[in-house]
């Protein structure tokens, strides 16, 4: 027999929820810190290993991505997002850490051109996977769909009783 489940009760954060914002709350903190003691300009060690490493993260993002998408696999979706994560913080951080001139300009225009308008399509193609699957979930339970928006639709983990 297969264990009985219950939805959560309460408008309580879950110790993960409590977690996140406390560490939420100390990145302010830390922020506003950085924004008083960071130098305009500093020299790196390792430069070279931390943008090549950035950009093996990004590549396996993106191969997975585009691996569960072929298969049509629901890590696609969590795939998606973290790429297009990983193609918003390149461009920023290629953006603003190049140098004047022609270095800049092409930083500019692969974000507006490339990067950016990537990272749009995969976080749409998450929110519209997500809410098919809501949606198929709902119609493969038999009950009827109340919402498929993101932000009113109820986190669906159950606790073993």
């Amino acid at each position: 027999m297969a264990p009985t489940r219950k939805a959560s009760q309460g408008n309580h954060l879950p110790f993960n929820g409590l977690f996140l914002l406390f560490a939420s709350v100390v990145l302010i903190g830390w922020m506003i810190y950085l924004v008083f003691s960071l130098p305009n300009s500093y020299r790196a060690q390792h430069w070279d290993l931390a943008w090549v490493g950035f950009d093996c993260g990004m590549l396996s993002a993106l191969l997975t991505t585009s691996w569960a998408m072929w298969k049509r696999r629901q890590i696609a979706i969590p795939g998606a997002m973290v790429s297009a994560t990983f193609l918003v913080i390149d461009s920023w951080f290629d953006v603003v850490t190049s140098s004047s001139g022609l270095d800049f300009k092409l930083a500019v225009l692969s974000a507006l051109v490339i990067e950016l308008p990537t990272a749009f399509l995969l976080f749409r193609f998450s929110r519209i996977a997500v809410r098919r699957s809501i949606e198929n979930a709902h119609e493969m339970a038999g009950t009827e769909v109340i919402t498929v928006s993101l932000w009113r639709t109820p986190l669906m983990i159950f606790d073993r009783e």
